[in-house]
């Protein structure tokens, strides 16, 4: 009765790992074979979160530059506007994103450059 047992807990075990780290499996190999060093991430409630892929953590915010949104979260501080005029040294990299999510649809535009992705559910489970 006891190799049945360990087969059943070992069996048991593989099933619970193989269904639950198959997602984020997946994640974790498109970030890594794309060298993603930050992650941006559309929640539900259209937050977005900000990830440094190295460790995992979650990026806050280092100031807010709308004055009424600062009123909402008072613990991050008002950007200086005269911070940007300031910066010098050369721009290696500077992009917008676009992301519009319509009431009544299924899908996510995402804009970004000349580049344009629509994200629906299906084929894509985005949970919204």
């Amino acid at each position: 009765m006891k190799p049945l047992q360990i087969t059943l807990v070992f069996m048991t075990a593989s099933l619970l790992l193989l269904t639950g780290c198959t997602k984020h499996y997946r994640t974790t190999k498109i970030l890594k074979q794309d060298d993603a060093q930050v992650a941006i991430t559309l929640n539900k409630g259209f937050e977005t979160t900000i990830i440094s892929t190295a460790d995992g953590q979650r990026i806050e915010p280092t100031c807010i530059t709308d004055k009424n949104e600062k009123e909402e979260t008072p613990s991050i501080p008002l950007c200086d506007s005269s911070r940007n005029s300031k910066e010098s040294g050369k721009i290696l990299y500077e992009t917008a994103y676009n992301v519009v999510v319509r009431e009544g649809s299924i899908c996510v535009l995402i804009t970004r450059g000349v580049y344009k992705y629509e994200i629906c559910d299906p084929p894509y489970n985005l949970g919204f």
